[in-house]
């Protein structure tokens, strides 16, 4: 039986383990706020692709209370600041047996998992979905469901080959790409106009945001310098792919972007690892950003006097 530890389980991570879980893995969770609830009941999962219950095999409060050695550690938690992925992951990653799965957002994320875990296969996904968590114990999937995944820096392994078909046993379709760098770009095409533009243009949808009006006209000016970035750091995205990004939202139900969602409950918000680590990579190379630098700016006050005011 295959082992899975999920870490960080929110509604990511409990959609895709809980599918897993259903394909005959034996899987444990870290929960935080849904702990309660998820030891008690397991968690309600209502989705386009078939509602189903998961109970987890254990739900545990640190990483460290797991027991043994798992064969696939995912680290699902959200990217910021005061959530250091190496710390999170050292408690549940105790041999090189054990593959580690980054399902998270941004760009750069990688490298410091890599360094710290040099003898473990590190699988770099970028999941592709709808999904919410409204209250504890209850995850909505509204939209998509697809992954992508490669080893990090490139090539694909035997463990990454496995858990593909684990997925594909679950009714998930896992693509696996040799080149997974330029994968997690095209996806920066996506996250980096329309997550922080949901909030900045007050609570607006995907389809708020395609009517082919300004708003679509400002995400497509940040895909142009998405792009541009990427093509400064060796990765060859094209207009065309922005322009599949476009139609891809234009053809989504009118969702909340998981930034969007964080910041109507209060949360943090991920602006580092969307805005902040691409305009540095901007600065780096010398390729002028400026829409993105305003954005960047805005989401980055947006969110810390939102949690000034949280803890106020």
């Amino acid at each position: 039986m295959c082992r899975v530890l999920v870490v960080g389980a929110g509604g990511v991570g409990v959609y895709f383990s809980g599918r897993l879980a259903q394909a005959g893995a034996e899987v444990a969770v870290v929960a935080r706020s849904d702990y309660e609830v998820a030891s008690r009941s397991g968690y309600e999962i209502q989705s386009i692709a078939g509602d189903f219950h998961f109970t987890p095999a254990a739900v545990l409060k640190h990483a460290a209370d797991y027991e043994g050695e798992a064969d696939y550690v995912f680290l699902t938690a959200k990217v910021l600041p005061g959530a250091d992925a190496v710390e999170l992951l050292r408690p549940a990653v105790r041999s090189p047996k054990s593959a580690i799965v980054l399902i998270q957002n941004g760009i750069d994320i990688e490298r410091e998992v890599a360094e710290a875990f040099p003898e473990n296969e590190l699988l770099s996904t970028i999941a592709y979905i709808g999904v919410s968590r409204p209250r504890p114990g209850f995850v909505l999937h509204q939209g998509s469901g697809d992954l992508k995944m490669g080893n990090y820096p490139s090539g694909i392994g035997e463990a990454a080959r496995r858990l593909a078909a684990l997925f594909a046993r679950a009714g998930v379709k896992c693509e696996l790409h040799e080149d997974i760098v330029f994968v997690r770009w095209n996806k920066l095409l996506w996250n980096l106009p329309f997550n922080p533009v949901s909030v900045l243009a007050g609570n607006a949808t995907t389809r708020d945001m395609t009517r082919r009006d300004e708003l679509e006209k400002l995400c497509r000016t940040l895909m142009d310098e998405v792009i541009a970035v990427a093509n400064a750091c060796g990765v060859a995205l094209t207009a065309e792919n922005a322009d599949a990004q476009v139609e891809y939202t234009r053809n989504f139900p009118a969702y909340k972007t998981s930034m969007l969602q964080d910041f109507e409950a209060g949360r943090e918000l991920e602006v580092e690892a969307i805005l902040g680590n691409a305009v540095r990579l901007a600065a780096l190379h010398s390729i002028p950003v400026p829409h993105m630098e305003t954005c960047y700016a805005l989401l980055k006050s947006v969110n810390r006097l939102a949690q000034e005011r949280r803890r106020h």
